[in-house]
């Protein structure tokens, strides 16, 4: 890495709190779409990045976008208001990923008192057809255990998240 690198990395993690490996990948999607090497990226550019990232978006959006971001003014995007573009793009899109949590939770919580019971859990699983033998090994049981984070028997809004970032994260 640079030296000017390291500098716009030490200078956007402490700025925007962002791990060094996100900027490092930031740095090189932005200098693939960075064509002409000129340290900006203009609105044809910044369309391919969206599409890529898989949010593609009208010039007219890109513009009000650049519009909300562009520090400097000058039409383009530099380095440092790319990585925040990002985080705000990431942003969005886990908002909508808490979202369909959200809807998932209420599927499973049939009385819609803000919980999971061991109960509505087994049921749900039944109703998406679940094989029999998973619920006499215990598979069924061991997975709600893991989703009811403080063993209360229940598995809340708050237990079901963290189950969710859990699984998604591997």
């Amino acid at each position: 890495m640079s030296s000017r690198h390291r500098r716009e990395v030490t200078k956007i993690k402490r700025t925007l709190d962002i791990d060094p490996s996100k900027i490092k990948e930031y740095r090189e999607a932005f200098d693939m779409f960075d064509k002409d090497h000129s340290g900006s990226i203009d609105i044809g550019e910044i369309s391919k990045i969206m599409k890529n990232y898989g949010n593609p978006m009208t010039k007219e959006e890109i513009k009000v976008m650049i519009k909300d971001i562009d520090a400097d003014g000058d039409g383009e995007i530099d380095f440092e208001e790319f990585v925040t573009l990002m985080e705000k793009q990431t942003t969005v899109v886990e908002e909508s990923d808490e979202e369909a949590v959200l809807r998932a939770f209420q599927f499973f919580d049939k009385d819609h008192d803000g919980k999971i019971t061991n109960y509505e859990f087994r049921f749900i699983l039944q109703e998406l057809g679940v094989p029999e033998d998973q619920f006499e090994s215990g598979k069924v049981d061991l997975l709600f255990k893991v989703c009811d984070l403080d063993n209360d028997g229940i598995c809340n809004y708050h237990d079901f998240i963290q189950f969710w970032k859990d699984v998604r994260e591997g």
